[in-house]
């Protein structure tokens, strides 16, 4: 019995241990929003931008609406989260490929298919009201990726290159 009940007591331990972000409960303050942008490159894969930390902090959000490993279909959703404005934050953003199964990445990678992955860490000052995007570009020799304004286009942050 008390093996049955072990597993999920680790799980629950290891899972409480990990910092997620959100807004610091009562912020009144200035905010910003912050998009993911992906997009679908074939039924099983997209390619996405994304934040996975801010601050140090994962960011629970994400632009595959499919569970990973929920079926050979990619279904992406609009993934945001709103930060707090006019003081310097630093984000982890990563960029390349997501598929809905294994076997797609593992086909991809065997096929000489997959695009390079990137990852890395950019700091600026969100504008309050303002709202910003991760973009990148995937590509087999080199990926890299960054934050921009979303209405101008503008970069605010340096790329993240992956070569």
């Amino acid at each position: 019995m008390t093996k049955y009940l072990t597993l999920p007591f680790i799980a629950i331990l290891v899972s409480s241990c990990i910092s997620s972000y959100q807004l610091p409960e009562g912020y009144t303050g200035p905010t910003a929003v912050i998009k993911d942008t992906a997009s679908k490159t074939g039924a099983i894969k997209a390619e996405a931008f994304q934040v996975s930390k801010i601050d140090g902090k994962l960011d629970r959000n994400s632009p595959m609406a499919t569970l990973y490993g929920g079926g050979m279909g990619v279904i992406l959703k609009d993934s945001k989260r709103i930060v707090p404005a006019g003081k310097p934050i630093t984000l982890t953003i990563s960029g390349g490929n997501i598929y809905a199964a294994d076997g797609a990445a593992l086909f991809d990678s065997m096929s000489g298919n997959a695009k390079k992955y990137v990852q890395g860490d950019v700091s600026f000052t969100p504008e309050p009201n303002e709202v910003y995007r991760v973009n990148g570009v995937a590509g087999k020799e080199s990926s890299c990726v960054w934050i921009e304004d979303e209405s101008s286009k503008k970069m605010v942050t340096s790329k993240v290159i992956k070569n």
